[in-house]
């Protein structure tokens, strides 16, 4: 829930009131249309707020999100998990600086959104092993916008810039 309201307020724009259904499934009002599901919803945002993404842009979005809302409350549940699903961000960051490709789009947003308190969490020996994670966090933090209250993360890591130089 609380990667919808911060997309929303990166977006500037409203979210409306965003709880659970009776299905477990995430859910929203937006222009009196009721949205469910955390990429339905995070598409629709950007969408009215008027950003936009190609149609390969827009389907790895999903997939995207989608792999976000079924992975994203168990590894903050679970350290364990955490890991591996990190590990898995990490590989998908291997051979593109984000997530859809080489263009920042809000699916990095939301992401960034909600892997943050899993990155505070980890060890500097645990961040080094998800080099391209990190240079992809460093990337995105250089953007006071997105940070807002939130203080960036130290990620103390070796010096990324050699050990995974970004795809361009």
């Amino acid at each position: 829930m609380d990667v919808v309201k911060l997309v929303g307020k990166y977006l500037n724009t409203p979210v409306g009131t965003v709880c659970y259904n009776t299905d477990k499934v995430l859910t929203t009002v937006l222009d009196k249309e009721n949205i469910e599901g955390l990429a339905t919803i995070i598409l629709r945002l950007a969408a009215k707020s008027g950003v936009s993404m190609s149609n390969v842009q827009t389907l790895l979005s999903y997939q995207w999100l989608e792999y976000l809302s079924m992975y994203a409350n168990q590894a903050h549940a679970n350290p364990a998990f955490a890991k591996t699903f990190l590990q898995g961000l990490n590989k998908g960051l291997q051979k593109n600086t984000f997530l859809t490709g080489n263009h920042l789009t809000i699916t990095d947003i939301a992401a960034y959104y909600t892997i943050y308190p899993m990155m505070e969490r980890l060890t500097i020996l645990e961040q080094e092993s998800l080099v391209h994670l990190c240079r992809w966090i460093k990337h995105l933090q250089s953007k006071p916008k997105l940070c807002g209250n939130k203080p960036p993360l130290s990620l103390n890591t070796l010096n990324l810039s050699i050990l995974a130089p970004a795809v361009h």
